[in-house]
């Protein structure tokens, strides 16, 4: 009797306080697990994640699952769904997707605002595989509660596939989602407040509005911009990454100070304190560096590129300095520029057409008894006209002076986390 009375005091739905038992908080959350894969042009897969389902044919999941995607697809076992970005809110790193067609049951809300340190939680998510797993242990804190940078830390080890998942309280209620854990902290888990969830509509709308309001002609300190040019006020944020020596992301913030013609003065900032303003001629192609930090240096391929063709593909693009060349002595680069063509390119700050441009450099000569010299480079700009810049940029540098000899040193992948036209 007293058995039977446990099992039927275990079925309550969440929300009466009573504590399930882990295969039970399983069972319920995985109905609503699925797997987020992320796709190349070529349906090569970039990114194996988790997402949740929140309501009919609409799924939740973190915004950086979705970098670099050109398809996107929902999966378990043999069920198969494409999906489409819907509603971004990149601040908050919660994307929603449309996916039509998906019928599946949604969690149970709970709050990070009544968790408390020792409390114990369930990561439930496709951690590695094709399998839904479940992790638990406990609140460690919740960091920054109320503000945006808000994060719940737990003693869950992180895992490239838990991000997008959910983490759930001992009565199956979704308290958080999975985000990227600091590089230093690999063995415990971050998760950003479910409290956000019912805004992410809304504030997702928001995003897409503002992105698409056409910004003013006229600068707000002096000057007009030319056809194709942002106006004063208008801001980006980047992630910075170098994937050789750590994969830490800096965040950049660039902003129009001023615009007059073809000359745009702006502002950047980065994370780690480097600032500096700078004018730049558009109609002039050329490569330009920004010291990020003491041990990084951020190469950009002509910001404003589509500026003098008003959003259109240039036939050519000659680009011919920029680059470092280094001290006396060490041969000159010789650069090589391809217009590639328009692509759907999926970055944080959303999904954007953008034209591919590619620009090369090699070593006029074989450098000889100066030690370690860069022998080529390729940098990879995609341009969105709907933001005015590049929303993705991507910089290789090898070793000596040839391909067939030549060692990557140095891999920068740089891209668009907000966008920010004029009020």
């Amino acid at each position: 009797m007293l058995r039977t009375l446990a099992l039927l005091l275990a079925a309550i739905a969440p929300g009466t306080g009573l504590a399930l038992p882990p295969d039970q908080i399983f069972d319920r959350a995985a109905a609503f697990t699925w797997q987020v894969r992320a796709l190349a042009a070529d349906e090569k897969l970039l990114t194996a994640a988790s997402g949740i389902a929140v309501a009919p044919g609409k799924l939740l999941t973190s915004c950086q699952v979705l970098a670099r995607a050109r398809q996107l697809q929902l999966r378990r076992g043999n069920t198969i769904y494409d999906a489409k970005l819907e509603f971004p809110d990149v601040e908050r790193d919660l994307c929603q997707l449309d996916v039509p067609g998906l019928a599946s049951p949604a969690p149970a809300l709970g709050s990070a605002r009544t968790l408390r340190p020792g409390q114990r939680l369930y990561v439930i998510g496709y951690g590695v595989g094709n399998a839904v797993s479940i992790g638990e242990g406990l609140v460690s804190a919740v960091h920054d509660a109320g503000a945006a940078s808000e994060r719940i830390q737990t003693t869950i080890p992180a895992a490239r596939g838990l991000l997008g998942a959910g983490v759930y309280d001992e009565e199956a209620r979704l308290v958080g989602v999975v985000t990227t854990s600091p590089k230093e902290a690999a063995a415990v888990t971050f998760a950003v407040p479910a409290d956000w969830v019912p805004e992410i509509a809304a504030r997702g709308a928001a995003a897409l509005a503002a992105r698409s309001k056409p910004a003013a002609a006229a600068s707000a300190t002096g000057g007009t911009a030319a056809p194709g040019l942002p106006a004063a006020g208008t801001t980006w944020v980047y992630g910075h990454i170098e994937r050789i020596f750590g994969r830490r992301q800096t965040e950049i913030t660039v902003q129009v100070l001023r615009v007059n013609g073809l000359v745009v003065d702006e502002a950047l900032s980065a994370a780690s304190g480097q600032s500096m303003r700078r004018a730049i001629d558009a109609k002039e192609p050329r490569i330009l560096e920004y010291q990020i930090n003491s041990n990084a240096v951020l190469m950009e391929l002509a910001p404003y590129l589509l500026a003098a063709t008003g959003g259109k593909a240039p036939a050519d693009v000659n680009v011919t300095t920029g680059y470092p060349a280094g001290g006396h002595g060490i041969p000159a680069w010789v650069y090589r520029t391809l217009v590639q063509d328009w692509e759907q390119v999926t970055v944080p700050a959303g999904t954007f057409r953008a034209l591919r441009v590619e620009v090369a450099g090699r070593r006029a000569s074989q450098p000889s008894g100066q030690g370690f010299v860069a022998g080529e480079f390729l940098i990879t700009a995609w341009y969105a006209p709907e933001v005015k810049r590049f929303v993705r940029l991507e910089h290789r540098v090898k070793s000596g002076a040839f391909s067939s000899r030549g060692q990557v040193v140095g891999e920068d992948v740089v891209e668009l986390l907000a966008y920010r036209p004029p009020s």
